[in-house]
This record gives C-alpha cells, structure tokens and sequence, in this order.
C-alpha cells in the first residue's frame, strides 16, 4: 500500500484536472501545492518591512529621476543596435524581456497598480508632495484582483478559466491588471519606445530589459533556469498562487516581491498581439522594502555624501522592484540577490530615424504591431479622408 505522504499532490491533481476538467481542486480539496520557486534570499532580510507610507526624498524629482545614474543614452538606430548587443554581450547567462516606453519620465507600473496609486491619492514626485504618500501594497493588490475575479465569474460568466488567463484577456481588451507587458525581442520594445504619438514624440523614450535572475558570485550553485510560468495546478487554476501567499515570511520564501526573481508568462496566442509583439507577461509582487535593502539603492550615485532611495521613490518608479545597473559594464553580484534592470533614454530626436529603420528592416509598422480590427477602427478613425471636390 502507497503512503499518501509519498504522492506528489501536484501531479495527482494535474492528472484529475487534466482528465475531468476541475479548476479549483487546490481551494476545494484546501491542499498545499509547493511551490516550483525556491528563494533565493535570506528570510532575515525582509523580516521587519518598511511601513506602507512613505516619503519621497529630496532626489526624487521624478521617476526618470530614479534611472538617471545607470542609464545609457541611444541617439542613433546605430547606436541602439550597438546599445543592443554590447548588453547582450555582458550579460551572457542572463535571461532578458523587454519593454518600452514612449516617455523616459513614466514608472514601470502595472495598469492596476497605477489605478490604485489613483484611488489612494497618490501624488507624483514632480508635485513635490511634502506629506507620505499612500503607495498600493501587496494586500490591496490581492484584494482588488479577488474582486476583479468575482466579477468576471459572476456577472460576466467567464467561469472556466484560470486566474492568469483570466487577466490576461482583461490585460488585452484594456483593463487594469499586475500583468506587466514585456517582449522577448529588443527591437519590438524599441518600437513601442518610439511610437508615434502626438504628446511624446518630443519627449526622450525608455528601452528596459529586466533580467529575470540574478548575478551569482563565482563557485555557486546556478540559478535553475525555471522562471517560466506555465498553467499547471500551482499557476492554472482559479486563485493565481500569490494569493495563497499571504503574509511577507511566505511571500519572501518564494521571492515574491524580493526583486530576486521574476516570473514570466507567455500566454497562448488566443489574441494575434500576442505572437506579432512576441509578447509575454512579467509577474512579481510589489516590493518588500526593508532597513536592510535600502543601502543597495543609492539615490546620490558617486557624489558625497551617500544618500538612498525611500519607498516612496521605489514605487514611485515601478510596481516591481527595479534594481538598476549600468548596461555598458558586466553586473556584479549583490548581497540580496537582486535581478538586475538595465535602461537606456533614446533621445526624442532619434525617434523619427528609428521608426524609420524598424520600418524598412524589419517591417515593424502599427499594422504588423496591431494586426487587428481594434487597430484598424482606431486608425481609420483618426486618419485624414478626402476633401470634397470642387
């Protein structure tokens, strides 16, 4: 006779899902799946997190601000293909997604992190608030997206998917949701980082890569290359596993909002989009800042003295913790295990030639971008039509 300790509950509930179409079986059943994550930080860290509410510092001027000191300018098509692959070049054993932006000045927020900044009353650094501002935490995050779910499934009647995909489909049709767009390819998130658009075609734009791991010290042990997430009973089923993490120790046990690890999603291509962008989904909780993280993030770069980045700036600058390094040298390990992001400002007089050239090189247009009825609608709506003749 089998001991129940001996099965794996995972692939005894994938095989019943599997066979009889049960989403749920995890909450009905109230059993724990282990997580495919394993930490990579040390639990001391993040035992006493900062209190939700902070204030900026006086080097917060804006979320550009906060990417400043690691930043690489691209001026040139040439100068973004080289941008391109020296980064490649320094960080060989790293995996990358991508993700642009068409203002240098705009924080890497999620769509529902940004509603809820709007709803609590944030106020941006360049308003120079002098109170604490009421940044999303973790907690609110889950709540909303519970409330999301209860509706999609009851006053909506999508019931019989999954959480993620359930987001996704939100993500796609416009709504708010921790989802975080990325690409697999730099050139697609340069497109989107010179999009025309009338109200930042003369401000700088942001090209981002996020390393989905960490720099480890020489002599230890590779980081498995699982951060992967794929619709199995721990990421497939109808509560998404964050919210089974429920308090910092299990949310830091499985790296969850620690910046050392950042799952990616690559959805099924249920929406052309999808596989035109090469697009995929960054997951990850907001940031667990602590006393002890802190020194890692200095705000005053080289220049005495030494000054650091308070809560308020981190989330001001994205909804994940970005832990920024220089993308023209090789990162270096870092105590806390940090998962590098590496920024360049393409300059807003570079854009035009840019355009340009993933036009004629590649074939990236809005139609090959956008390769939908929406797109269309949107464009036709907005193009210039024939004068009546005389």
């Amino acid at each position: 006779m089998v001991s129940i300790s001996t099965i794996d509950t995972g692939k005894l509930l994938a095989s019943i899902q599997g066979a009889f179409g049960l989403p749920g079986l995890r909450d009905a059943l109230r059993i724990d799946i282990p997580s495919s994550f394993t930490s990579l930080t040390n639990a001391a860290t993040y035992s006493r997190p900062d209190p939700p509410r902070a204030y900026y510092s006086p080097a917060m001027t804006s979320s550009g601000a906060y990417f400043a000191n690691d930043e690489a300018l691209v001026d040139s098509f040439d100068g973004l293909n080289r941008a391109i692959a020296t980064l490649i070049t320094k960080v060989p054993d790293l995996r990358l997604v991508w993700r642009g932006h068409r203002d240098a000045e705009w924080g890497m927020h999620s769509a529902l992190f940004r509603r809820l900044m709007e709803a609590n009353g944030v106020k941006l650094p360049k308003h120079n608030p002098k109170s604490q501002q009421p940044y999303p935490n973790e907690e609110q995050m889950v709540a909303a997206e519970r409330e999301m779910l209860r509706v999609a499934r009851t006053d909506w009647r999508f019931d019989g998917m999954s959480a993620l995909e359930t987001f996704a489909r939100i993500q796609h049709a416009g709504g708010p949701t921790r989802l975080l767009d990325v690409t697999k390819n730099p050139f697609i998130a340069a497109w989107f980082a010179v999009e025309e658009h009338l109200q930042t075609d003369s401000h700088d734009g942001r090209l981002i890569a996020f390393a989905t791991t960490p720099v480890l010290k020489s002599g230890t042990e590779a980081v498995s290359e699982t951060t992967q997430v794929e619709l199995d009973v721990e990421w497939g089923d109808r509560l998404p596993p964050w919210h089974h993490w429920t308090d910092t120790t299990a949310r830091q046990s499985v790296d969850w909002g620690t910046g050392a690890r950042r799952r990616v999603w690559v959805p099924p291509a249920y929406d052309p989009r999808i596989s035109a962008q090469n697009a995929a989904f960054l997951l990850d909780g907001i940031p667990i800042t602590t006393a002890k993280t802190q020194p890692y993030f200095k705000s005053s770069g080289t220049s005495r003295p030494v000054t650091y980045w308070t809560r308020a700036d981190i989330l001001a600058a994205g909804s994940i913790y970005v832990k920024t390094f220089d993308p023209r040298r090789k990162p270096r390990p870092n105590k806390h295990n940090f998962a590098p992001t590496f920024t360049f400002r393409i300059s807003a007089n570079a854009k035009s030639e840019i355009r340009e050239f993933l036009a004629s090189r590649f074939g990236y247009t809005r139609s090959y971008i956008y390769p939908d009825f929406p797109a269309l609608a949107d464009y036709v709506a907005r193009m210039q039509l024939p004068k009546l003749g005389a």
